[in-house]
């Protein structure tokens, strides 16, 4: 019998015989056995284990107040019965029907063997079922004779549903069982297990021996330390981390978890149980996870913290061995905002895409890139991205400056190459800052930090090159974090002010307007060039408020002017409009407020956007139509040094086309220049558009332009930009001299 089904207590054979004999219904009753039956059926019931007694005919002639409480039947119900199949139905522990022939008490009395630990089920009537645990034994007289039958059990439903229970949730859990007999080396597991591990039934030899050759013998080490360990201190659990053999060859990695539950009489351990949790995908999930932690999202290469972690181990490296240099290139793709805003952040980031796979690509071949190393290792030469459009490379190994230069060389090309965006062309070059171990480093901020500082000083020498760090170049970003500083506070103070350059008509006289300009004097340094601080207004975003500051201060003072002066006050009003000042949202609706408050037709507002942007930004020509549909001039600022071309200038909404002053400084010496500044005339002619020459410094250069035909010039040979003041008074004279004017 098991712990939950004590055996019956030994009753002497007389006594159980006395109680199988049928009593004589004839005779008198004898006190005595009237005594001994009472005393019989009193220590019965006082048994916790249901207790049925049947006679050779199978029918009950005793049974005990348990029976009747398992059974759901009443004494009266049961006594003198051997057929209760109207009162239950028996079934075997998997829940099928069992015939009566089948019942252990009838197993028991054909066979005259005893039955022990049968599991059995009764469903009552009522639909319920209690579930049995319990022994059957024939009762024989000194002569073999079958006096009948014992049946003791007792009542396991709870915990066999508490079995069901906890069966259901190591299924739900997929948790495999083990049980190992420590005597003699048996060592089975349950059908789950099996199939953790990718096995059938039947596949592993369920011994210790077999399932040791399953399991890696790193984890067989461990485990039999684990076991050593649980044996000598039970407190110690019994817990490893295995990898285990799949059919396929592969590795499965499981926690293994067990404990003592069996002990000799000796407190030897004799069998231990547990079970094993697939680690698995667990695992394959923290490599994914820690993969993830490494890798950007979007490129699938190395992101900010693998890189940064890559160029500390680099750094390192180098400070241990001096031979064993190394090179970071940070690169930055020029234009990239504005593929971004022009064509949707889903067209940016498949740019992205492309340029990490050209990346791959490039270093992948180390012969196309240095031929000083041919057979440079993967892993010494790898591509990253930290964050937007900035991705860097890193070169290990003995990289110097020449290497270094030579990579950012070969990846400028490559970069270069158009880009196919969906059924659009994309250019976008790469600005590259380039550091190496030769100039000193102590971790990889720095490191990073200096690579940022040189890409900064490619981009503002004209981008789509690469620069090799130079200390001096701190000083150079130190001021201009100072200059974005001051310019902030110059914005609040009221700093800054606008001056206007005459623009005047060359071939009539006496037309002609103004351009307004921004001007900052400072504190301490007095005026500051434009050329210093509206490269930095750019970059920090500061040019949205200074362009708003000057399309209102201009407007307003041209507005004063014609109040005042008239018919001689300027005809037209140019101010120049950012590329950030064009994406604002609020822009169409600032200059009709503008116009309106300040009384001004809407012709006589010409705004200036640089060429590149109106040439290759279709949200931007979005915009400029916009203005134009106002009544509002657009102008085609320093035509000839972006990347439209004349051919598709009848594309641009723009009115006017303005010759950069770089052609007009070389038109009377240089036959290219002059010949393209006539086309560019003819062909703005043709389209109807207005021309302004820039940059007009001398007579001869504006008797050239005017012979030439182009329609208006600037420039110091008239006069350099002045304030409001200035400029009434300047206008002023002019108009009164215009006779002398040449």
């Amino acid at each position: 019998m098991s712990d939950d089904a004590p055996p019956l207590p030994p009753l002497p054979r007389q006594l159980l015989r006395l109680l199988a004999q049928p009593a004589d219904p004839n005779a008198a009753p004898q006190d005595g056995d009237t005594a001994l039956r009472q005393g019989i059926q009193a220590l019965l019931d006082a048994l916790p284990n249901g207790v049925v007694l049947r006679d050779a005919e199978h029918r009950v002639i005793a049974c005990n107040r348990a029976a009747e409480a398992q059974l759901q039947l009443n004494r009266a119900q049961l006594m003198g019965r051997a057929d209760l199949d109207d009162l239950w139905q028996t079934l075997y522990p998997h829940g099928e029907a069992m015939g009566p022939e089948q019942r252990p008490s009838n197993l028991a009395r054909r066979s005259g063997r005893p039955l022990r630990e049968q599991t059995v089920g009764i469903r009552a009537s009522d639909g319920r079922v209690r579930w049995l645990l319990g022994n059957s034994e024939p009762i024989q007289d000194e002569h073999g004779a079958l006096l009948g039958t014992l049946s003791s059990f007792t009542d396991i439903t709870d915990q066999r549903e508490q079995q069901a229970l906890l069966q259901h949730v190591v299924d739900a859990a997929g948790v495999g069982t083990w049980n190992h007999d420590l005597l003699n080396g048996r060592l089975q597991c349950n059908d789950r297990l099996l199939g953790i591990l990718g096995y059938r039934p039947g596949e592993v030899d369920q011994t210790a021996t077999g399932w040791a050759r399953l399991v890696h013998p790193e984890s067989r080490a461990q485990w039999r330390a684990a076991v050593a360990a649980h044996l000598a201190n039970p407190e110690l659990p019994c817990r490893a981390e295995l990898r285990i053999r799949r059919p396929d060859g592969e590795w499965a990695m499981v926690l293994s978890c067990g404990v003592v539950v069996e002990r000799g009489a000796d407190g030897q351990p004799r069998r231990m149980a547990g079970i094993h949790v697939d680690l698995t995908e667990q695992m394959q999930m923290q490599v994914m996870l820690r993969h993830a932690a490494r890798t950007d999202g979007l490129t699938q290469l190395p992101n900010r913290a693998a890189v940064f972690e890559q160029v500390q181990q680099a750094v390192d490296r180098a400070r241990r061995q001096p031979g064993q240099g190394y090179a970071v290139l940070y690169m930055d793709f020029d234009r990239f905002k504005q593929v971004n805003d022009t064509l949707g952040h889903a067209a940016g980031d498949e740019l992205l895409r492309q340029i990490a796979q050209r990346l791959r690509g490039a270093l992948r071949g180390g012969d196309s890139i240095s031929h000083s190393r041919r057979h440079l290792p993967a892993a010494a030469r790898t591509a990253g991205r930290i964050g937007g459009d900035e991705f860097v490379v890193v070169l290990e190994g003995s990289a110097g400056r020449d290497e270094a230069c030579a990579v950012a060389r070969r990846l400028a090309e490559v970069l270069a190459a158009p880009y196919q965006i969906g059924g659009q062309v994309v250019h976008s070059s790469v600005s590259i800052g380039i550091v190496t171990s030769e100039h000193s480093a102590n971790d990889a901020n720095t490191v990073m930090r200096d690579a940022d500082t040189a890409m900064y000083e490619a981009k503002r020498s004209g981008r789509a090159r690469w620069v090799v760090f130079d200390p001096v170049m701190h000083e150079r970003v130190a001021r201009s974090v100072e200059t974005e500083a001051d310019l902030r506070l110059a914005l609040q103070r009221g700093e800054l002010f606008v001056v206007y350059q005459p623009v005047l008509d060359l071939q009539r006289p006496d037309a002609g307007g103004v351009e307004a300009l921004v001007r900052w004097r400072h504190p301490r340094r007095g005026l500051v060039s434009p050329a210093q601080f509206i490269p930095v207004a750019e970059d920090s975003g500061l040019i949205v408020e200074l362009g708003h500051f000057v399309l209102a201060t201009a407007c307003r003072q041209f507005g004063d002017w014609r109040q005042r002066l008239g018919a001689q006050a300027p005809a037209s009003l140019a101010v120049n409009l950012s590329a950030a000042q064009l994406r604002a949202p609020g822009l169409i609706d600032e200059v009709r407020t503008l116009l309106a408050q300040c009384g001004m037709p809407p012709a006589t507002l010409q705004l200036e956007v640089t060429e590149s942007l109106a040439a290759q930004d279709e949200a931007a020509r979005e915009r400029l139509r916009a203005l134009k549909a106002l009544g509002v001039r657009i102008a085609l600022d320093d035509f000839g040094t972006g990347y439209s071309s004349l051919a598709c200038l009848h594309q641009l909404p723009v009115d006017t086309v303005k010759i950069d002053r770089s052609f007009v400084a070389h038109a009377e010496t240089s036959d290219y220049h002059r010949v393209l500044i006539e086309a560019t005339l003819r062909v703005a002619e043709t389209l109807g558009m207005a021309t302004v020459a820039e940059g007009i410094e001398t007579a001869s250069q504006a008797a050239l332009l005017r012979a030439l035909r182009c329609g208006h010039g600037q420039g110091f040979f008239w006069s350099p930009p002045l304030d409001a003041a200035a400029l009434v008074d300047w206008w002023l004279a002019r108009s009164a001299a215009l006779p002398r004017v040449a």
